[in-house]
């Protein structure tokens, strides 16, 4: 398999619209720019016409203005708009050199999604071997392994999150199921365990 990323040709127009799409206005909020944008983003991904990091994502550019008179210039600020989950990520990481890592760690922690991970395992593994072997040092192969990588991160932490949640729930019940046997068997447990038993729900129940 040879991957590779699509860069679509645009027209006048389109590039100019798509230019403007990552521009917040002046006292505009994130919110308000998400759903500004949103009906034209969504058209531009659907039709296949985004290029680059902003098939997965786009990220929100501020004007900045260096003197008096300045036409200015757009600088990405630490805010986007994912595709995969459909919301808005923030982050104090900010971009830098055009590069915004923090959608890196919203990947492989946060994101419920997984549209950014566009192959199987079977091309990961494919895409591997074909490194370490250097039959390709293609980027874009190379974005595509980082990207599942962030993914398989991603399931793991949700994995053990849920199964953390599972254990916490099951002591839940055992607590509960000692209590109502304090409550109907009063020999079952001595006042001390009651209270150490009504401890550990309350402390389970927070952390949930």
């Amino acid at each position: 398999m040879v991957y590779t990323e699509n860069y679509p040709v645009l027209d006048e127009t389109e590039w100019k619209d798509y230019c403007q799409l990552s521009g917040i206005h002046s006292k505009e909020t994130p919110s308000d720019w998400m759903k500004r944008i949103w009906d034209r983003l969504m058209d531009y991904k659907n039709r296949g016409r985004l290029a680059g990091s902003m098939k997965r994502y786009i990220i929100a550019n501020k004007m900045k203005y260096l003197w008096e008179g300045d036409l200015g210039h757009a600088v990405g600020v630490n805010i986007a708009i994912c595709y995969s989950c459909n919301k808005l990520v923030y982050s104090n990481i900010g971009c830098k050199y055009g590069i915004c890592h923090f959608m890196d760690k919203h990947w492989s922690t946060n994101c419920i999604g997984n549209a950014y991970c566009d192959i199987s395992f079977r091309d990961y593994i494919e895409f591997k071997n074909k490194l370490k072997s250097g039959l390709t040092n293609s980027f874009d192969e190379k974005q595509a392994i980082r990207r599942y990588e962030l993914w398989t991160q991603n399931a793991i932490r949700r994995v053990k999150r849920a199964r953390e949640i599972g254990r916490k729930i099951r002591a839940i019940n055992i607590i509960a199921q000692k209590w109502l046997e304090y409550m109907y068997r009063p020999d079952g447990l001595c006042a001390s365990e009651l209270a150490l038993h009504y401890q550990l729900l309350w402390a389970v129940c927070e952390e949930m």
